[in-house]
């Protein structure tokens, strides 16, 4: 009885650990609907990741950080863009996506890349990086100032932070104001984490594209 009772409160426990980090995540879902969601043709032919992965000119031995890796659309480019003396995080909130980004690099051979579960308010990275990245993500996040400053936190000096969302008039979120950020906003939170422009990407039609560096 004593045994089943400890699952069961186990149980109850771990479901309302869900729900408190779903609710740090803003238009949060399932992780099957994630995945089917991220890794749908059109959407992955739409990242370029190729052209921005060769616009941020990662150098062999780096370290970076993929924040809300999702699938590892991105996370698996630029393992091989460091190379095996290099290191890539791969940061979610989700298990099951860091699970199957983890499984992913596994199978790819590339044990450079270490998948952590991280927290809506710290990705709670081992070390500092070189480049901290969000592609479609910064929207997704609550309190957007504090964890910027606290990603902020990890670069090394002289280490950049780059930053995708989608343009406000082009979000498919537009019909929702909290899942809207500008490149005018985040430009605002990154100065204030003190970081500096260093190059704005016109990469994309319907999205922003910034680079700030720690001095």
């Amino acid at each position: 009885m004593r045994t089943r009772l400890t699952v069961s409160v186990a149980i109850v426990l771990g479901w309302i650990a869900y729900v408190g980090l779903a609710a740090e995540q803003l238009a949060s879902r399932p992780t099957e609907e994630w995945i089917k969601t991220l890794d749908a043709p059109a959407r992955v032919a739409g990242l370029r990741v190729d052209e921005v992965i060769a616009q941020l000119k990662i150098a062999p031995g780096s370290v970076v950080v993929d924040l809300g890796a999702g699938t590892g659309a991105f996370t698996l480019p630029f393992a091989a863009a460091v190379g095996p003396k290099g290191r890539v995080y791969a940061v979610e909130i989700d298990r099951g996506l860091v699970d199957h980004v983890a499984r992913k690099a596994s199978d790819a051979g590339m044990s450079q890349v270490q998948s952590i579960l991280g927290k809506p308010e710290d990705p709670g990275l081992p070390g500092p990086v070189d480049l901290a990245f969000m592609n479609d993500v910064l929207h997704h996040v609550s309190d957007r100032a504090a964890y910027l400053k606290q990603i902020a936190t990890y670069l090394k000096p002289g280490a950049r932070f780059a930053v995708i969302d989608p343009e406000p008039e082009s979000s498919p979120h537009k019909g929702d104001p909290a899942l809207i950020v500008s490149k005018a906003q985040a430009g605002q939170w990154l100065q204030a984490a003190g970081l500096v422009l260093r190059d704005d990407v016109k990469l994309f039609t319907d999205r922003w594209f910034v680079v700030y560096e720690r001095k």
